[in-house]
Parts: structure tokens; sequence; C-alpha cells
């Protein structure tokens, strides 16, 4: 590291495999500063190098997806790395900016030595804390948890110059978690960034009588409603519907699902496939007739928006959805094909109604879906980010910083 980095991003993911993390450093290049990530390390990866220009420092590190001793732990110990490398490592004793991704919100105990020598912090939200400790550990572990890390993330808010969130729903559920200090909230919606994958194209054709291809992208959880996915393709499948499913990702749930589609006999009409590069996946995706997004309802995915789902919607593809609130907040259900979380019945019916609607309907939804988030297209929300990096680079005394920070407003959609 032969220049000291003024930006530095702390992300407990891979890079460049994060799109969230990656297609932020791009856009921040436009601030001219010299950027730096600290991440997790793959095998076979360096532990430092030079990526589009940014220096990447990879720690040990992995994503177990265990217990609660085991996520602590592990994110513990890359706190403690990212955290001693930023107090005590010369290429980040300028910082300007850290930045700092999570979950857990605990990550931002990483970037307080360099807070403390005057950088600014921005506190990334990709999902809300509390609301996933409640919804990964039940009973009383999961209560005390969630109230434990309440008080975290109020806390991290309160130390961060910059709160960026990704969508409008969990910035009006933080509206309602007030913190003690004043915040500048900023709404960075996960949009798919065109240099990834390409401009806005019209739907895949899809004749009547050939297969109903359809592809899901991700991370392979119970969360995501795999299970659902793969039982609604066997109740259409046994009514005549040649139908088909591609799982394009890899996670802890892969073997039971396996065995699932193994049980029902669909071990040729459900792959599980694993994840391709991100060069490759456009053209992967486009291949399929529709993008499924079966995610199971509860007290935190009721506020998320599906990184998955934007992208589907961007490639003009035709979507099959489950009817959450936060997705039905940005696409009316004129857009997609809804279906009750969970129920795989109701899924086969929105995938017959799909396979049965004529090709200039599929056209109409994907175009009406594309234009619902086309104001959050990503060439705004990145120009938004680097607006608001020019305001937290913009030389300021002590006194003016909070006053500096005022709470964002933002039209409602």
């Amino acid at each position: 590291m032969p220049h000291p980095i003024e930006i530095l991003h702390v992300a407990y993911t891979h890079l460049p495999a994060d799109t969230r993390v990656k297609r932020e450093l791009e856009a921040l290049r436009a601030t001219g500063r010299r950027l730096g990530v600290i991440c997790i390390r793959a095998r076979g990866e360096a532990a430092v190098e030079r990526w589009n220009g940014i220096t990447v420092v990879r720690v040990p590190g992995r994503k177990s997806r265990g217990g609660a001793a085991s996520y602590f732990a592990e994110y513990g110990d890359f706190v403690w790395r990212a955290r001693r490398l930023i107090a005590r490592h010369r290429a980040f004793g300028q910082l300007r900016v850290v930045h700092v991704h999570t979950l857990p919100d605990f990550l931002m105990w990483a970037a307080l030595p360099a807070r403390r020598r005057g950088a600014r912090v921005v506190f990334d939200m990709h999902e809300i804390f509390p609301e996933f400790i409640r919804a990964k550990y039940s009973g009383v572990l999961g209560r005390l948890g969630a109230r434990f890390a309440g008080w975290i993330e109020r806390r991290a808010r309160e130390y961060a110059d910059l709160t960026i969130i990704v969508n409008e729903p969990i910035d009006r559920l933080l509206a309602a978690r007030p913190t003690a200090s004043p915040e500048h909230r900023l709404i960075v919606h996960n949009t798919a960034d065109p240099a990834d994958f390409g401009q806005p194209a019209a739907p895949p054709s899809h004749s009547q009588g050939t297969p109903l291809e359809l592809i899901y992208h991700g991370t392979v959880t119970p969360l995501y409603g795999l299970e659902t996915a793969i039982r609604g393709v066997a109740l259409v499948r046994g009514g005549g519907l040649d139908a088909r499913l591609t799982i394009l990702g890899s996670g802890p749930d892969v073997g039971r699902l396996q065995e699932i589609a193994k049980a029902l006999d669909l071990l040729e009409a459900v792959r599980l496939d694993p994840p391709i590069n991100q060069a490759a996946l456009p053209f992967r995706l486009r291949r399929c007739v529709a993008g499924l997004v079966p995610t199971h309802l509860n007290g935190m995915t009721q506020y998320s928006l599906s990184t998955k789902l934007l992208e589907y919607v961007h490639l003009g593809m035709p979507v099959l959805a489950a009817r959450l609130p936060s997705y039905l907040h940005y696409l009316p259900e004129n857009t997609l094909w809804y279906w009750a979380p969970g129920d795989a019945d109701d899924l086969a019916r929105a995938i017959r109604a799909l396979a049965a609607a004529p090709a200039v309907e599929l056209t109409r939804r994907a175009r009406l879906a594309q234009s619902a988030i086309a104001r959050f297209a990503w060439l705004n929300e990145s120009a938004r980010l680097v607006e608001a990096y020019a305001e937290l680079l913009a030389p300021s005394t002590a006194s003016d910083r909070t006053a500096a920070m005022r709470p964002a407003a933002r039209p409602s959609p």
C-alpha cells in the first residue's frame, strides 16, 4: 500500500462479488480521492491488491451462517482485525472518510480510531439489525438479541456523519426510531448498474408449448423461500405445464433442496447450479422466461427490497414475486405476478397465469415495472452518493459539523 488511503470502505463480504460495495466504490472514483476497502479473504485471493484503481485489503474471514456463537465470533474477529489496521497501519493514517457496510451494525466499532482522528464516518445499512436478529433467532435469545441490536443500531447512527439506507420503508422505520443527536439519512437504492447489466431491455420471448424456464439467483437459505418455489413447480408440472427452475447460487440450504427435488421426482426439472461471475450473469438470466423471488415474509423482509428483483426488472424479465409490503411499495400489482409468501398453491396459480399470458402482456408488465423504478436508476443514485461525499469532504469546523448534517427529505413515491 504505497499511498495513504483517503476513503476506506469496511465490509464483511467478498469483493468484487458484492455488487453493492463494488458499485459504490466505483461511483466514488469521481471524488478523485484514493480509495480502499477492507473485506474478507477467500481461498486463493491476495491479501492486498489493486483492483480497478482501488486498494483491496483482505483479512481472514468466512460466512459460515452457523449459530449465534459462531456468528458473533466470526464477525467479532473481523471487526478486531479491521479496527487494528485502521488504528495502526500507516496507510490508514490520513483517512478522510470511513464507510462501514453492515450487517452487523457493530462493524462501526472498527471506524472509531479514524473518527477520533477527525475522519467522517458513513453507516451504510444494507439491512436492519434488530429485525434481522429477531427473525434469525427465536424465543428468549431472539428477544434479548433484538433489544441489544436496537441499542447497537442507535449508537451506530449517533456515531455516523451520514447514514445510508437502501429503501424508503427502512427510512420511514428509522424515522420512528429517533437518535439522541441529529441524523443525516440518505437513501441509495440498490438498483442495477448498467455497467454490469447493460441497458434495460425488452422481455425474452416465450412460445406456447416450450418449457417455461424460471430462475432464482443469490444466496440459498431457508429465508428466501426456495422450498416453496420447488413445490410450486412440482404442482404446475403435475397439471401438465412444463415448468423448470434453475437455482443459481450457494448457501446452507443447497443439500436440503436437492433432497426435496429428488423426493418430488424433479431432478430433471430443478437445477441447483453454483454461482457464476458477474460478467456472465445477465446473459444467463435472460436465457430464462421469468425471474422468481420467493422470499418469506417476516419482521425483517417486510422492509427489504430484493436486489435480484431489481435486476430482473432492469433486464426486462417478467417476475414472479412473493407479495411483500416493500415490493408493493415500489412495484404495484399490475407490474409483477404476485403470490402469497410461503404458499406453494398460490405460487402455482401465478406460474400458470404467467404461462398463459400473451407476449404483449409480458411486455406490458415488464415495461410498467421498469417505469416504476426508473427514477431510482443507478445513474441517479450514484450521483446522489457522490454529492453526499462532496459535503462530507468539504472543509468544516467542529462547530458546524453537526449543523451541516440535516435530516434528508425525499418525496414519497
